[in-house]
């Protein structure tokens, strides 16, 4: 009789511990299952990201790539003389001249000695721009040099707008860039008042020319 029940107790602990290592094992499968599911819509959620990603990026680098080819075949169409014939040749002051010329019409400044000084002083080459081209570098398709502005020159507000178009290539207020200009870099530039809507400027160029291929 104790040895059936101890049977029965003996089978149902074997079945308990048949059913525990079941359930155990079934836990342990389908922890797994999830785990490797997660790790596998990681994957395919961060290759998505980085399709995209690359997708992206690759057209941006198109388009900066379009962006730089359009900028070098405009920059080839460039005057080897720009610097002379549009910088250095620049007038400034025009507005102070146009004030002072008047004021020596009235009878009590024709005589005035400093007024037809100063004007004199904008017509001449004292108040003109003047480089001297240094630290030239020269390869197949490229040149390169630094201006340097050799005196201070005297500008007002609208002078430096006009400068500040042709050497950023962009328009400012009324003044529109050069389509023939070299490509140019300020490398430094200083702006001092001197008195009212009157400034000192000296800076430093840094001046990049694209050459044609030769074919």
């Amino acid at each position: 009789m104790l040895n059936d029940i101890y049977r029965k107790i003996g089978k149902i602990c074997i079945y308990k511990k048949k059913l525990i290592f079941v359930l155990i094992t079934f836990s342990f499968l389908i922890g797994f299952v999830l785990t490797f599911s997660f790790y596998k819509f990681s994957k395919l959620n961060d290759s998505e990201k980085k399709l995209l990603f690359l997708e992206k990026k690759s057209v941006s680098t198109i388009s900066k790539r379009k962006e730089i080819k359009d900028f070098i075949e405009k920059k080839i169409l460039f005057d080897k003389s720009f610097v002379e014939k549009k910088l250095e040749h620049l007038t400034f002051l025009e507005n102070e001249k146009s004030i002072l010329s008047n004021l020596l019409l009235h009878p009590a400044f024709s005589s005035s000695s400093q007024i037809k000084k100063r004007i004199s002083f904008i017509n001449s080459d004292q108040n003109r721009l003047k480089f001297l081209e240094e630290n030239i570098k020269n390869s197949t398709f490229i040149k390169e040099s630094d201006l340097s502005q050799l005196k201070s020159l005297e500008i007002d507000d609208i002078d430096l707008q006009k400068l500040l178009s042709l050497l950023e290539d962009v328009q400012i207020d009324g003044y529109f860039p050069e389509t023939l200009s070299p490509q140019l870099l300020i490398k430094s530039f200083t702006l001092s008042k001197k008195r009212e809507n009157i400034f000192s400027l000296n800076m430093k160029i840094f001046k990049r020319e694209f050459l044609r291929q030769k074919i």
